[in-house]
C-alpha cells in the first residue's frame, strides 16, 4: 500500500521522542505540515520579499547540464530561515525552459536553510537540464520567516581543487556550534576575471557540535585557475 509523503513525514515526527513542550511539539507539526505540503504540491511565491534582494543570477554551462548562481543579500537586521527561491531558465527567444517549481524536488533546490541579517550567499541549483537550449535565468525570492535563538557558528575549511577530477572541489566544514548541523548544503562557486565560471554543491548528512566533517563538490562549468568560494547556511538554530 502507498503512503502519500505527508503522511510518512508526520509518522516519522511522531515517532521522535524527547522533551518537547505541547507548544514545540505544535510548533513543529505545523512546520512538518508546510514542508509536506510544499513536497507535494511544488514550490509558489505569493508575494516577494522586500528585505532579501538578487544581486545577480549567472546561468552556468557544463557538459552534463547546467547551474544557477543566485546572488543574495538580506538587507534586514534579522536572520531568515527557509528563503524560497524561484528560478526560471528561457532559451534565446524568450520560452520557459525549466522552472524548480515540479512536486517532490529537493528542498535545497528551492530555498535556503537560512541567510543571516544583513549577510550575503550565492545559492546553487545544480540540476538544471541541457534540453530546450536555456540561454538565460531569472530568479525570485519570497518571503521569509525570522529564525529564532542565536545564529551557529559554521565555517568552510578550504575550498580547493580536487586531486580525482578537474571539476571536483574538497574542503570541510566545522561547525563550531552547540547544535547538531543537518543535511547542510555547501555551496561552491568559482570566479574567474569576476565572472562565475563553474557552480556546484554539496549535501552533509550531518556535522556535529563542535565537530568538522569532509565535503566534495562537483561543480558544473570549467573552475580550472578559477578563484573558489564557498558558504554553508546553518539549518538549525539553538
Amino acid at each position: 500500500m502507498r503512503v502519500a509523503p505527508a503522511v510518512l513525514v508526520l509518522l516519522a515526527l511522531l515517532t521522535l521522542s524527547g522533551c518537547e513542550t505541547t507548544a514545540e511539539k505544535s510548533a513543529e507539526l505545523e512546520r512538518t505540515r508546510h514542508r509536506a505540503r510544499h513536497v507535494e504540491q511544488g514550490l509558489t511565491i505569493a508575494r516577494p520579499s522586500t528585505v532579501v534582494h538578487v544581486v545577480s543570477a549567472t546561468l552556468v554551462h557544463g557538459g552534463e547540464g547546467n547551474a544557477a548562481a543566485i546572488a543574495l543579500r538580506n538587507d534586514s537586521a534579522r536572520t531568515l530561515r527557509s528563503v524560497p527561491i524561484a528560478i526560471t531558465v528561457t532559451d534565446a527567444r524568450g520560452n520557459t525552459v525549466f522552472q524548480n517549481n515540479a512536486p517532490g524536488l529537493e528542498r535545497a533546490l528551492t530555498q535556503i536553510s537560512s541567510l543571516p541579517a544583513h549577510g550575503s550567499l550565492t545559492w546553487v541549483n545544480d540540476q538544471i537540464p541541457s534540453g530546450g537550449a536555456p540561454a538565460s535565468i531569472t530568479a525570485t525570492v519570497g518571503q521569509a520567516p525570522t529564525a529564532s535563538g542565536p545564529e551557529p557558528r559554521i565555517e568552510v575549511e578550504g575550498p580547493h581543487p580536487g586531486e580525482e577530477a578537474s571539476d571536483e572541489v574538497t574542503g570541510s566544514v566545522r561547525n563550531r556550534s552547540g547544535v547538531t548541523q543537518e543535511k547542510l548544503v555547501v555551496y561552491v562557486i568559482a570566479r574567474r576575471g569576476g565572472r562565475i565560471v563553474a557552480a556546484g554543491r554539496a549535501v552533509l548528512p550531518e556535522a556535529a557540535a563542535g565537530a568538522s566533517a569532509p565535503f566534495h563538490a562537483f561543480l558544473v562549468g570549467d573552475p580550472a585557475g578559477a578563484q573558489l568560494q564557498a558558504s554553508v547556511p546553518a539549518t538549525a538554530f539553538g
